[in-house]
Parts: structure tokens; C-alpha cells; sequence
């Protein structure tokens, strides 16, 4: 594997998310690269947080499906009526 492949992935990463030029990546200080990959990690580990409380909290909202449970709930609706 090549020494330098994590750097070259963070590289596109800013390049691909963040529409930043590789020529002004180059000219960064190396300091400022990882600064900036650290900013950028830290966003999209904000970002999957906040995605995966959506989720939960979308499932949370959503009816129950089961079948058993529906036919369940007709039986008790026909035993109300009289003949």
C-alpha cells in the first residue's frame, strides 16, 4: 500500500464534498490540510448522527403493519354490531 494513499483519499474527499481545487489543497500549509480533514470529519459524523435520529424517530412515527394485528382489530370491530 502506498505511504501517502490517506492523504490522497482526504485530498478527493475535499476536492469531491467540498469543491475545493487540488492546486489550492497543494499550496496549504500541511498543518492546514489536517485541520481541515478533522473540520470535514467532524461535520459528516454530525451529519450521520443527525440522519440516523431522523430514522429512529420516523420509525417511532410509523404505524405497526403486522397483519395478525389488523385481523385482530376486525374481529373486535364485528363483535360491536348486532344482528
Amino acid at each position: 500500500m502506498m505511504p501517502l494513499r490517506p492523504l490522497l483519499k482526504n485530498k478527493l474527499l475535499l476536492q469531491k464534498h467540498f469543491h475545493v481545487n487540488e492546486f489550492s489543497i497543494d499550496n496549504w500549509p500541511f498543518w492546514m490540510l489536517e485541520e481541515n480533514i478533522q473540520i470535514v470529519n467532524e461535520l459528516n459524523e454530525e451529519e450521520e448522527k443527525q440522519r440516523k435520529q431522523d430514522e429512529d424517530s420516523q420509525q417511532k412515527g410509523m404505524p405497526n403493519f403486522n397483519p395478525n394485528q389488523i385481523m385482530s382489530g376486525m374481529n373486535n370491530l364485528g363483535s360491536g354490531f348486532k344482528p
